[in-house]
This record gives C-alpha cells, sequence and structure tokens, in this order.
C-alpha cells in the first residue's frame, strides 16, 4: 500500500489534480463559507446586487482569459522542453490579455449605463470589473501548461484565504457589497504578480510585438467561442434573471447556483489535470491518450453521479446550513440544479478530454455555442415567466443538449474512424496476401 501511494504521488498527474483540487477548493468551496456570513449580512436583496455585479465581472474574466486557459496552455504543453518558445508564448499571451482588459472596462462602461442597478451602484460596478480583470490575468495557463501546479496552486489558494478574511473583517452591513467584489479582486492581483515573477524566470519573456499579439488571439479565438458559449448558460445567468426579476429573487437563484457551482467544482480537477497530459499524448502517443482518456471518462461519470445523488436528497439541509431563514425558495432551485454535476462530467469526458486535444475545436465551439444560445432563448421565455425556477430548468436543458451532441459526434466521428481503419486493413491484406501466396508457392518449389 505504501509503494502504491508512493507511486501515485510521483505521478505528475497525479499531484497536479491534488494542485488543482486546491485550487477548485478555494475558488468554490471556500465561497461558500462566505455564503452563509453574506446571506446574513446583506440579505436576499443584497446579495441579488452583488451576484448580478459579479456575473458582470465573470464575463470581464472570459473576455480577458480568451480561452487561453485551454488555447495556451495546449501550447505550452506541446513547447514545455523549449524555453525560448515557451517564452514568447507568455509574451504574446500576456500582451493580449492587456488589450483585451482595455476592451472589457469600454464595454462594462457602456453595458451599465443600460442597466439601473450597476449605474445607480457607481462603486459596485467599479468593484466588478476590478474583480474581472484581476481574475482573468492570472497566469494559471503557464503553470498548468508545464504540469508544475503546486507553487502556482499555493499562491492562488493563499490570496483567496486572505480575500475571505478581508471579507470577514470588513463587510459589516447591507451597503457593503462593492467590498466584497473589491476584496476578491485584491487577492489575485498580488497573487497573479508573483506567478509572473516565477514564469519569467522558467521561461524569460519580453515585451509583446504585435505579431505575439496576433498569434496568441488567433489561437485563442477557437478556445474563446467555447468559453463564450459555456458562459451564455453559465455565468450569465444571474445577469440574465437580473433583468426580468427583482433582486430578491435574483438573489435564490444565485445562491443556489453558486452551491451548484461549488459542488461541480470537485470534478474539475481531474478534467484540468487531465487536459495538458493528453494534449500531449494526443500528438506523440495516440494509443495512450486513448487509454487514458477511457479512465478519465469513467472517473468524471461515476464522481458526478455521486454528486447528483447527494446533491438532490440533501438539498434542503445544505440550503437551511449555508443560507440561513429567508431563502427557502432556493432549495427547489438547488435539486434540479443538482441533475448538472453527473451531466457535466460527461460533458467534460468527451468534449474536454476526448475532442479538444485531438483539435476538434471547432466542432466543440458550434456545439457550446448552440447551447449558450439555445438557454438564453429558453431564460428569455421561461426566466421571464416562472422566475428562478425557468432559469433553473433552462441551464438543465441547454446542458444536456449539449451533452447528448457532444457524445453522438464522438460515437460517430468512432464509427468512422474505426471504418476507415478496417478499409485500411483489408486494403492491406489485398495487396499482400496474393504476393505472400506466391513466395510461399516459390518457397515450395525452391524446396522440390
Amino acid at each position: 500500500m505504501k509503494q502504491l501511494a508512493h507511486k501515485l504521488f510521483k505521478s505528475a498527474v497525479i499531484r497536479n489534480a491534488l494542485s488543482l483540487y486546491g485550487v477548485q477548493a478555494c475558488r468554490k468551496m471556500l465561497p461558500l463559507i462566505s455564503v452563509p456570513f453574506l446571506a446574513r449580512v446583506l440579505g436576499p436583496e443584497g446579495w441579488g446586487k452583488v451576484a448580478v455585479a459579479l456575473s458582470m465581472g465573470e464575463f470581464i474574466v472570459l473576455l480577458v482569459e480568451f480561452g487561453f486557459t485551454l488555447s495556451t496552455t495546449r501550447e505550452i504543453a506541446r513547447n514545455r522542453e523549449d524555453a525560448a518558445t515557451c517564452g514568447r508564448i507568455v509574451s504574446g499571451t500576456i500582451g493580449a490579455q492587456l488589450c483585451l482588459a482595455l476592451l472589457a472596462i469600454v464595454i462594462a462602461l457602456a453595458v451599465s449605463r443600460q442597466i439601473p442597478l450597476l449605474r445607480d451602484n457607481p462603486r459596485l460596478l467599479m468593484a466588478g470589473m476590478f474583480y474581472g480583470i484581476s481574475q482573468g490575468l492570472a497566469p494559471l495557463w503557464f503553470f498548468q501548461g508545464l504540469e508544475r501546479m503546486v507553487l502556482a496552486a499555493a499562491l492562488e489558494i493563499s490570496g483567496k484565504v486572505l480575500g475571505l478574511i478581508g471579507i470577514f473583517m470588513f463587510v459589516r452591513q447591507a451597503g457593503d457589497g462593492w467590498k466584497v467584489l473589491a476584496l476578491q479582486g485584491l487577492a489575485p492581483a498580488v497573487t497573479t504578480l508573483a506567478a509572473l515573477v516565477l514564469a519569467y524566470r522558467i521561461a524569460p519573456f519580453g515585451v509583446p510585438t504585435f505579431d505575439m499579439i496576433r498569434r496568441a488571439l488567433r489561437a485563442g479565438w477557437g478556445m474563446f467561442l467555447l468559453r463564450s458559449g459555456v458562459g451564455l448558460y453559465s455565468i450569465g445567468n444571474v445577469f440574465i434573471l437580473g433583468l426580468f426579476a427583482p433582486p430578491q429573487i435574483v438573489g435564490f437563484f444565485a445562491s443556489a447556483e453558486k452551491i451548484s457551482k461549488a459542488i461541480c467544482g470537485l470534478l474539475l480537477p481531474i478534467r484540468d489535470a487531465l487536459f495538458p497530459r493528453l494534449s500531449h499524448m494526443a500528438v506523440h502517443s495516440p494509443e495512450q491518450s486513448g487509454r487514458l482518456t477511457k479512465i478519465g471518462a469513467i472517473a468524471m461519470g461515476t464522481g458526478g453521479a455521486l454528486l447528483t445523488i447527494a446533491t438532490f436528497a440533501a438539498a434542503p439541509q445544505i440550503v437551511r446550513l449555508l443560507l440561513g431563514p429567508g431563502f427557502d425558495p432556493a432549495v427547489n432551485v438547488l435539486r434540479i440544479l443538482a441533475l448538472l454535476p453527473f451531466v457535466i462530467a460527461l460533458t467534460d469526458s468527451v468534449g474536454m478530454q476526448w475532442l479538444l486535444p485531438r483539435g476538434r475545436e471547432g466542432v466543440v465551439n458550434k456545439v457550446i455555442l448552440g447551447g449558450g444560445l439555445l438557454n438564453v432563448l429558453l431564460a428569455s421565455i421561461f426566466a421571464a415567466r416562472y422566475l428562478q425556477i425557468g432559469m433553473a430548468w433552462s441551464v438543465v436543458v441547454a446542458e444536456t443538449a449539449v451533452c447528448v451532441t457532444l457524445a453522438y459526434i464522438v460515437y460517430r466521428l468512432s464509427r468512422s474512424s474505426d471504418q476507415r481503419a478496417h478499409e485500411v486493413v483489408l486494403a492491406v491484406e489485398s495487396n499482400y496476401a496474393p504476393r505472400y501466396a506466391k513466395k510461399l508457392s516459390d518457397s515450395s518449389v525452391g524446396a522440390e
């Protein structure tokens, strides 16, 4: 047993998975520590306002990251032996992110003028933008591509913990909602600077050129479309609901969604740890990549099913424990969203673990964008009428549609690949068999 444990710990995939579990625990689980406090201090209405601003901040994160979490991770993983090439990749990515951050500020200021909740709360608006830019600039993609996640995870974890402590210290009344976002943005701003210093020591990078920025944007474009589609039915739900419902209703949905995301986040380290390894294997060892893909799919599918069952059964207790009195309407929302861990686990198994490492981001993008548009369409119909319940079902239906479509595509591609392989074998056999028979015949004549 000790030898097995030692062998597992020596595995880079296992170490990275454990490190990413620490990161996900901070991103998904630590907010659950703050949610009971904030739900009681801010109340459903105040928490709903923060949720709308946070949703705007997450859209900024989406724009600033621009899919680099996937595209740059893959490029670093493929060129990890060449420090100079990695340095150029880092330079281009950072330069592109800074340009995107400026664009995000302009867009956020323009859009907020049309939304009274943000327009009438300038401190909340500024804090949301600061949060989004700070989170988006974090260079986790560099260390993930090198499969050196331990130190980067330690930096992010320490920053998240400091942000949590700040919330408990400085958020005291309903009007302090803007402080929540400001404190959550301050920690990643500090840890991002530290991470860039570490990245420079490993792969020195300089001032990015226009060509480097253009290459980074072009490489990340496909992944950005993918993440944008995901954003339409993940981070954008609270924002969309806020257009139809009062802040209190938004608070019910946002609370249940945050709990659901924290639960789904328990599966992400498996996915994120496997992605760079599968990207590397897809080029250098396709057979091993196929075996590892199957193992990852089994692990994620099993974990997702267990989380779905547990969340549905314990929804009343979870809401009562984490949110306190006044949040009873969030129970039914959480029970609907309890379906997501299993659905998302299957989606990631066929998308992130099978299609993307093999360069099939084009088809994934189309499916994800289609699912996002479907979610917006369903939300505009059902959220306006059934409020938080309608929004929850819109999310589940959209996620399920994406999952089924991607699974069907993988099935067709697998059958197509098997058929082509079978045809090649038949062609080789048909050409080789006559020559082999003739050779045997000649050998027999010679023996006589």
